[in-house]
């Protein structure tokens, strides 16, 4: 199942759920088994470790089987986030964040990875409505 981008001219917006996961050998592999066994395909993927838990951001090609899946391990926060492909140069990540900020948008978290030409950001902001339309 191909991720659910949803367009908006040209920015995109994407589901994206968090857990927090137990910071130890083996958390990651589960809940990724889990996924996979559920069909679920993770297309982007974050992990921020604390002391004793790690949060996880994930977007997944089917966000409402996968919040079944995950809700037994941990509480589920589903956020829409943007989803902006950029060309993979230096300079396309602050040209975005550049954007953000002169309209005055807050980034609360961003990540990002390129193939070839391409790249593709994820960024949780503080006002999607006013990001869309800064990054048109």
């Amino acid at each position: 199942m191909p991720l659910k981008l949803f367009p908006y001219n040209n920015v995109l917006t994407a589901i994206e759920l968090t857990i927090t996961l137990p910071n130890n050998p083996g958390a990651l592999a589960r809940t990724s088994d889990m996924l996979r066994a559920a069909d679920v395909n993770i297309e982007a993927l974050s992990c921020t470790e604390g002391p004793t838990k790690t949060l996880v951001h994930l977007v997944l090609d089917d966000p409402e089987t996968a919040k079944i899946v995950l809700r037994p391990m941990s509480e589920v926060v589903e956020t829409e986030i943007i989803a902006y492909k950029v060309h993979n140069k230096p300079g396309a990540i602050a040209d975005l964040a550049r954007k953000c900020a002169g309209a005055g948008i807050n980034i609360k978290h961003i990540y990002a990875t390129s193939l070839g030409k391409e790249a593709m950001c994820y960024v949780d902001v503080d006002d999607l409505e006013k990001a869309k339309k800064a990054l048109k």
